[in-house]
């Protein structure tokens, strides 16, 4: 009971106080994790990894995934209900609000000074995927075999503008059999 009491705060925090969706939220949820002992940064990853494969959203899926390992299914239930729920709250108010002020420069003002907060946020959630994943354990030196196959992604997504997202990860789902 403890566990669900601690996922319900826990992730009522995270989505209460994060812009920007999944990606944003990820150096919250790590410091959540951290802080209650469930989970290194590093399982957490993994998690996160599945969560992107799965349909859905990645915070709502990466909720469920470390509410049902910390807690089972209980846990997974109330990570992501918890972790919804400031969201449909504050929506709900300012949807209200927003349908008055539709035309007013303070909203624009809000909107624009939101937006380089958000990328921040979302830049930083990716900066410590790639120190994760890009770097050898406890060094200081690149895997290259993973830096070559984050390049042949980047250059597949920049050159063919509508490569289907479940293509590349099963590709480089291949890529990881046959390489690692």
């Amino acid at each position: 009971m403890k566990d669900l009491i601690s996922l319900a705060a826990s992730f009522f925090k995270v989505g209460l106080f994060t812009f920007g969706g999944g990606m944003a939220m990820v150096p919250f949820i790590i410091e959540e994790l951290e802080k209650h002992g469930w989970m290194t940064s590093d399982m957490f990853f993994d998690f996160l990894s599945m969560a992107q494969m799965t349909p859905g959203a990645i915070a709502m899926n990466s909720a469920t995934y470390v509410g049902c390992d910390v807690a089972g299914v209980a846990g997974g239930f109330v990570a992501t209900l918890f972790l919804a729920m400031p969201s449909v709250i504050i929506m709900l108010i300012l949807s209200s609000f927003m349908r008055k002020v539709k035309e007013s420069k303070l909203k624009d003002a809000l909107m624009n000074g939101f937006k380089p907060v958000t990328i921040s946020l979302i830049v930083y959630a990716g900066w410590q995927i790639a120190e994760k994943t890009l770097f050898i354990p406890k060094s200081y030196y690149p895997d290259w075999k993973v830096v070559a196959v984050c390049i042949a992604c980047v250059i597949i997504l920049f050159t063919i503008k509508k490569v289907h997202p479940i293509l590349l990860i099963v590709l480089s789902g291949v890529v990881g059999v046959l390489v690692f």
